[in-house]
């Protein structure tokens, strides 16, 4: 019989399957404005250590899960003990990481993962349905999204975790496009679009 998920990871995926719109914020400010639109997922993509617990605070004040770039993040160590002080002293929910070796450490304290791949070529497909394959990530990002509806019959969709594409979108035309693939939510940094979230 299948183990129950956690319940933060019964949160995630209930909330990405009513999200189209994950803001990828670069700082306080934009973190502000993506709370005020009530984005249920939060993508924190630069910052340091000292910007990260009030945006941990903040997140979780009006519900939102956030997920912090761990290979970008300052100040915090892109290891075990890292991703130890992430989620048991700052309170983070996820991380973002293209490492894998990152994802297995975030997972053993609780963490969500998100891996990130960035469809430059074959190759870097492949070894990131590997990693999928082995370290099992609580989603697949694949950027850059605008890629995406030329190589949607190139992934696994059925055997990937949810698959959410980031990165270029600037029109809701674009984001259109994007999410008629088999993709279940997109990430942007455009502010313009955040407040679409909602399917």
């Amino acid at each position: 019989m299948a183990r129950e998920p956690q319940p933060l990871k019964r949160e995630f995926r209930l909330q990405l399957r009513k999200t189209r719109i994950i803001p990828g914020v670069k700082g306080p400010q934009e973190l502000k404005h993506a709370l005020e639109v009530r984005a249920p997922i939060i993508f924190l993509l630069t910052g340091s250590i000292f910007d990260l617990s009030a945006a941990v605070a903040e997140t979780k004040a009006v519900g939102s899960i956030l997920f912090a770039h761990a290979d970008l993040l300052q100040g915090i160590g892109k290891d075990a003990e890292g991703m130890r002080y992430l989620a048991k002293v700052l309170g983070v929910q996820g991380i973002l990481t293209t490492r894998k070796q990152l994802i297995k450490e975030a997972q053993q304290v609780g963490l969500l993962t998100v891996q990130r791949v960035f469809a430059v070529d074959s190759e870097a497909l492949r070894t990131g349905f590997d990693v999928v394959r082995s370290a099992g990530p609580d989603a697949f990002e694949v950027l850059p999204a605008l890629a995406l509806p030329s190589i949607a019959h190139r992934l696994p969709f059925a055997t990937l975790p949810p698959v959410i594409a980031g990165g270029l979108l600037e029109t809701e035309e674009e984001v259109e496009m994007v999410l008629r693939t088999p993709v279940k939510a997109v990430s942007t940094s455009k502010k313009a679009l955040w407040a679409r979230h909602g399917r």
